[in-house]
């Protein structure tokens, strides 16, 4: 019997040995489970957060909705502003050269400085856009492929449609009796009454 137990160590062992070569799928299991587990908790905090974040405030004052109407002001100010320097140059230009010169007396640190807020907000807005356009420049192209591929379907089906099909179809719209079917005559006759 020293033997046998030789041999059931040996197989016993061999399963430690088998797992350095060939990843346990139990264990792989496990892993992959709690992975999914962990992916589902930071799932629902950040949830949670955008939730916290978005969810309009119950105890809204009034100071809040001053504060969101000014940071909703410098675009259309920004915009009627360098769109009313349009119309202001022909209507009264010696106001017009009196504005420029003052502008130009600005510091070019200024400058920069004008430059880079007006860029934040309207290279923001802009940037934005593009996604979005993008997103929907990316649903057209899926719904163009989507229907190519069904017209390739289609034109699969109409080959691998039976020759005799053909036949009776172009027969039927033709108006000619297949093969003295007193079905499909009668059928025809019907057509042909309504």
């Amino acid at each position: 019997m020293a033997w046998w137990n030789f041999i059931t160590d040996i197989f016993s062992g061999g399963k430690e040995v088998a797992e350095v070569f060939v990843e346990n799928r139990e264990n792989r299991g496990q892993r992959l489970h709690e992975q999914q587990l962990a992916d589902v908790e930071r799932d629902r905090a950040s949830l949670e957060q955008f939730s916290a974040e978005f969810h309009n405030r119950l105890h809204r004052t009034w100071w809040d909705s001053l504060v969101d109407g000014l940071n909703r002001l410098p675009r259309p100010l920004l915009t009627v502003a360098v769109l009313s320097f349009f119309v202001l140059a022909p209507i009264d230009p010696e106001r017009f050269l009196l504005i420029a010169k003052s502008f130009e007396l600005m510091p070019p640190g200024y400058w920069a400085l004008l430059s880079v807020i007006i860029s934040f907000y309207f290279g923001g807005r802009m940037q934005l856009k593009a996604q979005d356009l993008k997103l929907r420049k990316d649903a057209v192209t899926a719904a163009k492929e989507l229907i190519a591929m069904k017209r390739e379907f289609r034109q699969l089906a109409d080959e691998q449609e039976s020759a005799e099909s053909k036949i009776f179809d172009t027969a039927v719209m033709k108006g000619e009796a297949i093969l003295n079917n007193k079905v499909v005559e009668q059928w025809l006759k019907e057509r042909e009454m309504q």
